[in-house]
């Protein structure tokens, strides 16, 4: 595994997904995994690493993909591998393959992600969710507990606010 990952470099991976800029020693923007404004995801190039300082996820470039895009760990290190032109031997793809039941289950944790992400969505950035905003403010939840557990919001009213 070593050997693939660093067959990459983690800021052109990141790089795909979220616009860096260089402070420092390490490079900024913003997190992919929730939504901000400022700059608190870090991707350091020297220790191949990424964190989040608001949302507190981290790790490598596995970890990364892994949680990005719903992939399981062997599907991110093929896609590692594939950036860095390796790729690994069938016999250890086919032993780590999901389950079927895992194959089965992943389209429901990908909608109930997606439903995630708008109704945190609906809370943090819309009008419909500054009511239910000040019931948390008046109930001591602080907005790194609102990005942390990602709660959100659902509106009685209908919100055709654009979002994906």
């Amino acid at each position: 595994m070593k050997k693939i990952r660093s067959s990459v470099n983690i800021l052109d991976i990141v790089g795909q997904h979220v616009q860096l800029k260089k402070a420092g020693k390490n490079f900024f923007g913003l997190c992919p995994f929730h939504e901000e404004r400022t700059p608190s995801f870090s991707v350091n190039e020297e220790k191949q690493i990424f964190h989040c300082f608001s949302c507190g996820r981290g790790g490598n470039v596995f970890t990364f993909l892994m949680e990005l895009e719903g992939l399981s760990f062997t599907e991110a290190v093929q896609a590692v591998g594939k950036a860095g032109g390796m790729q690994l031997p069938d016999e250890l793809v086919q032993a780590q393959q999901p389950s079927a039941r895992e194959q089965q289950l992943r389209p429901l944790f990908s909608v109930h992600e997606a439903a995630t992400r708008f109704y945190h969505h609906i809370l943090v950035n819309t009008k419909a969710g500054a009511p239910a905003r000040e019931y948390l403010k008046k109930r001591q939840i602080s907005a790194e507990m609102i990005e942390t557990f990602q709660l959100g919001f659902a509106p009685s009213e209908r919100v055709l606010q654009p979002f994906f």
